[in-house]
């Protein structure tokens, strides 16, 4: 079963920052976690440190930690020395919002080994702390790790209660074409999709039941979400010395576009 024993929570005291320690402390009541509350700064920020989680993690068994270098290296020392199962932090919106989610957390996602839930980017919008969880969309690619994936997203709904919606987007596949010789095509890609994942998920105790969508991967799994009314978004995220599936090549489209907060696996 799925355990989340060590959360970790970067701050540097902004809103944004907030919204994730108070949605990090959320999950810490569904899985009885410790929350790691770590702010990265060439000045002791203790106090602070204490005032914020006294204000945003109340209750919540936590430990404090401030500590000085490079903001996005120390993350990632620090999840791989304390065994962080999952690191809740915010993107951050810039000017060029198309190409950012933050330079810190880029590298974070890019260079750290256990999950990581990022928050909704769009300018001054803090999505909701639910009081239960309800929906879960989990975007699968076609690579071989998207078995690993699913079962991550079934342990997590499991624990949390929620319901899990699988969806595979096919950006080829032209869904509302009504040209035969397109709806011809969009038929024989459905159906090798379909024979696709039955293969990859054969050895499972009953096939699941995965949305074979038309269109990009980053509008498709948006578009599900808001459909889903979902509270989270689970998607796989690659890593520098494996081969990257499709899905992977677009884990920052997903994240900037979703509706909801987006754990990358």
């Amino acid at each position: 079963m799925l355990s989340i024993a060590n959360i970790l929570v970067p701050v540097v005291f902004s809103e944004r920052c907030a919204w994730a320690a108070r949605f990090a402390a959320r999950l810490a009541k569904e899985f009885g976690s410790q929350l790691l509350v770590l702010n990265v700064s060439p000045e002791n920020h203790l106090k602070d440190l204490e005032a914020f989680a006294s204000n945003e993690v109340a209750g919540i068994r936590h430990k404090l930690v401030v500590i000085d270098g490079d903001p996005a290296d120390r993350i990632v020392e620090f999840a791989r020395e304390y065994k962080a199962d999952l690191i809740v932090m915010p993107t951050y919106h810039g000017r060029y919002r198309a190409f950012l989610v933050g330079s810190v957390t880029a590298k974070v996602l890019h260079d750290v080994e256990c999950p990581v839930l990022t928050g909704v980017h769009r300018p001054a919008e803090y999505p909701r702390i639910p009081d239960a969880f309800r929906n879960v969309v989990c975007g699968l690619d076609d690579a071989p790790g998207c078995v690993s994936l699913f079962r991550w997203a079934r342990e997590l709904t499991t624990i949390i209660g929620a319901r899990l919606r699988l969806v595979h987007a096919i950006p080829a596949v032209d869904e509302i074409s009504e040209n035969r010789g397109e709806i011809e095509v969009r038929r024989y890609l459905l159906n090798e999709a379909k024979k696709h994942f039955n293969a990859r998920f054969a050895a499972e105790s009953e096939q699941p039941a995965i949305d074979l969508r038309g269109g990009g991967i980053a509008r498709v799994i948006r578009e599900t979400a808001l459909a889903s009314e979902a509270d989270l978004v689970v998607i796989g995220r690659g890593h520098a010395d494996r081969a990257l599936g499709r899905l992977r090549t677009n884990t920052y489209a997903v994240i900037r576009n979703s509706p909801c907060p987006v754990v990358s696996v």
